[in-house]
């Protein structure tokens, strides 16, 4: 009986620690993903305020103003970092935002628009790297995806580079073919499934224009609706 009774202490604490272990990874990955959705508003604050000349004064960029956004970013990335290892995201991935991070607070320092957005862009682009990394949603990653090739089709128009934009967008097109085909997207996007369909062609139409200012606009559009 003793015996049998230690076995079952044993097997009840291994239940207790397994449950609590399964917690814990939940709480993370829950934390985490709150973090990194801040991180992502943060970056798309800062690129559809610039789309939309909000940074301007009299035909002039307020470098300050973009600089105080960055810092928000800056500010919160050490917590967001501990989470990321926490869930065995490699030091050579999560090295790789802070470097980054760095580089664009030197590009603001120096005032240039045309690599800031190309660094904006790259830095979101790891967002839903990370997130893939420990995700079971699929659809979470898959948005997250979305708006990265969405916003390196904008970087692309706002450089000029017009072949390469047109075909990132294409890309965004049947990537979300494929999304709108997923039965689980489809229940929980359904009010809006169409609409987005549409304002991806409308941007995409627009950057076969070539013209900057009907991208922005078509961009801005797309990037709040998702």
């Amino acid at each position: 009986m003793r015996k049998i009774f230690k076995l079952s202490v044993i097997i009840l604490v291994l239940v207790t620690v397994l449950v609590g272990c399964s917690d814990n990874t939940v709480d993370i990955k829950d934390k985490t993903n709150a973090e990194l959705t801040y991180i992502e508003d943060e970056i798309f604050t800062i690129v559809n305020k610039y789309a939309k000349d909000e940074y301007l004064k009299d035909g002039v960029v307020e470098w300050v103003n973009i600089q105080n956004d960055v810092k928000k970013i800056d500010g919160a990335i050490g917590t967001i970092l501990l989470d990321l290892s926490e869930l065995n995201i490699s030091d050579e991935d999560i090295l790789m935002f802070t470097r980054e991070l760095s580089n664009l607070i030197i590009i603001t320092s120096n005032q240039n628009e045309r690599m800031m957005v190309d660094k904006l862009n790259y830095l979101y682009s790891l967002v839903p790297k990370y997130m893939a990394s420990y995700e079971d949603n699929k659809n979470k990653v898959s948005k997250k995806e979305l708006k990265s090739i969405i916003l390196s089709s904008y970087n692309l128009s706002n450089v000029g580079n017009w072949e390469e934009a047109k075909t990132i967008i294409q890309y965004a097109e049947d990537k979300y073919k494929i999304m709108m085909n997923d039965i689980e997207y489809m229940k929980e996007n359904s009010y809006n499934l169409n609409k987005i369909y549409i304002l991806i062609e409308e941007l995409k139409n627009a950057i076969n224009t070539e013209n900057i200012n009907l991208v922005k606009l078509k961009y801005i559009k797309l990037i709040e609706e998702l």
